[in-house]
């Protein structure tokens, strides 16, 4: 999910941003939190001190009857709130509204034996409880006094739900801006790859003249520089080599041209060399002389049409004439033109429209590869595949190597230590000139072993 450069600088700043506001909120949530406890123990305990000091300040009030300072009741003589819990030397005569599980032991211990202390203790539910001692106070006639008090925490609760609505809206504020200026610095960042990505697909559709605008960022300088020194040696080195392509064409054209002229004539001696020769006794050796020469003018002769082919191809002037036609029928007539009678073709009569000379001319190149090459029997079948004419060239011989299977249609690929049963060798060319023109057509060629066969297939669409 986080493949795109922007959407991990999103997401890493936008997290960072959130962490950021979460780790500040907890922190402050904390210390404003002990804040507000403590803000609220110290209004209560205030209030407290201000009861305590005015009930201390009091004189002793003597009770009718009693013969001397005594208190009959707290509520007659004390005048403390009726909440408050009173302990007179260790006995209770105001209960208030304090439980006794509410007050420690330690802290009941500590009151009685210290004078003049003043002590509190965190309940649960936001109460707190506060306590002071007083030793022989002027209201009672007692050693010791201890006033004990449970009060809210006022609105402790409420604030500290407030702060947590603050936090949580910061946090949330904290993620919203982190994501805009994630948002900032993703474009800055990826304008320039954007910028790049655009020359590169320039350079790809071939525009010599495509390169990186100039840039103040000195990361992005350097980078141009480089991108664009590259653009210039990679042009270079295109021109030199487009010049010694159209070089190597030319030089190939211009000898296939001279060597036509001498091989019109020698084709015709050849054959006026073969019919002499048919007369001479089978193992003669002007017989095998004439044999040979006629055989090596028909390679010569056919290996020049193959790289006047070629050049045609390379130079993309390579014509289609596109017309319907038969094509099982013009198969037919070229095997027998070429005196492959053993070459078996199967298929039902097929119209398509495509260029017939260039069809007939893949399909043989395969059947000759299969006839010097391969082995018998050789067979074609023709087929129809969804919208496509499929055109298989089988032949039993043990195929190509594996470690040739990927350059068997390269120019001047040549693999007779594979296929080759003694038979004539040709330049290499025929394999590469028929997928050429199988591409022209708008099809393809290729290869596969199925069992002990070879299999060559031609596909052309419809």
């Amino acid at each position: 999910m986080l493949k795109g450069l922007r959407a991990r600088i999103l997401a890493i700043i936008a997290v960072v941003m959130c962490l950021t506001a979460g780790v500040t909120g907890i922190a402050v949530t904390v210390v404003v939190r002990d804040w507000v406890y403590q803000d609220a123990q110290d209004a209560v305990l205030t209030a407290f001190r201000h009861d305590m000091q005015s009930f201390e300040s009091r004189p002793t009030r003597p009770v009718p009857g009693s013969g001397g300072q005594e208190w009959a009741t707290p509520s007659e003589s004390l005048g403390l709130p009726s909440d408050y819990a009173v302990e007179v030397d260790g006995r209770t005569v105001q209960a208030g509204t304090v439980r006794p599980e509410d007050i420690p032991a330690e802290m009941r211990s500590e009151l009685e034996r210290v004078p003049s202390l003043y002590r509190f203790q965190r309940l649960s539910g936001g109460r707190v409880l506060v306590a002071h001692s007083m030793n022989r106070p002027n209201a009672a006639d007692a050693d010791t006094l201890v006033v004990y008090s449970v009060q809210p925490l006022g609105d402790v609760q409420q604030r500290l739900d407030r702060l947590t609505l603050v936090v949580l809206v910061a946090v949330g504020g904290s993620a919203l801006l982190g994501i805009l200026v994630a948002l900032v610095v993703a474009r800055i960042v990826i304008r320039p790859l954007g910028r790049i990505q655009s020359v590169a697909a320039r350079v790809t559709d071939g525009d010599p003249e495509a390169r990186l605008p100039a840039t103040n960022v000195t990361e992005l300088r350097d980078f141009t520089e480089t991108f664009n020194s590259m653009l210039d040696r990679q042009s270079e080195s295109i021109d030199v080599l487009r010049r010694q392509d159209e070089r190597s064409r030319r030089f190939v054209g211009d000898v296939s041209h001279e060597l036509r002229s001498p091989l019109a004539a020698l084709v015709p001696a050849a054959e006026v060399l073969l019919e002499e020769a048919a007369a001479l006794e089978p193992g003669d050796d002007l017989r095998r002389a004439s044999e040979l020469v006629a055989a090596e003018v028909d390679t010569l002769a056919g290996l020049v049409d193959d790289l006047l082919e070629m050049t045609r191809l390379d130079a993309g002037a390579a014509e289609v004439r596109s017309e319907p036609f038969e094509l099982v029928g013009a198969l037919r007539e070229a095997l027998t033109a070429r005196g492959w009678r053993s070459v078996e073709l199967d298929g039902a009569p097929l119209t398509v429209e495509s260029d017939r000379r260039r069809v007939v001319a893949v399909v043989t190149n395969l059947v000759g590869n299969a006839v010097r090459h391969g082995a018998p029997p050789v067979a074609v079948t023709v087929a129809t595949a969804p919208g496509e004419v499929v055109v298989e060239v089988r032949d039993a011989g043990p195929g190509v190597p594996e470690c040739d299977a990927e350059r068997v249609f390269g120019r001047f690929a040549k693999g007779q230590e594979a296929r080759s049963r003694g038979g004539g060798g040709g330049a290499g060319l025929g394999l590469a000139i028929a997928r050429d023109n199988a591409r022209l057509l708008g099809g393809d060629v290729d290869y596969r072993r199925d069992g002990a066969t070879t299999v060559f297939r031609l596909r052309l669409a419809r």
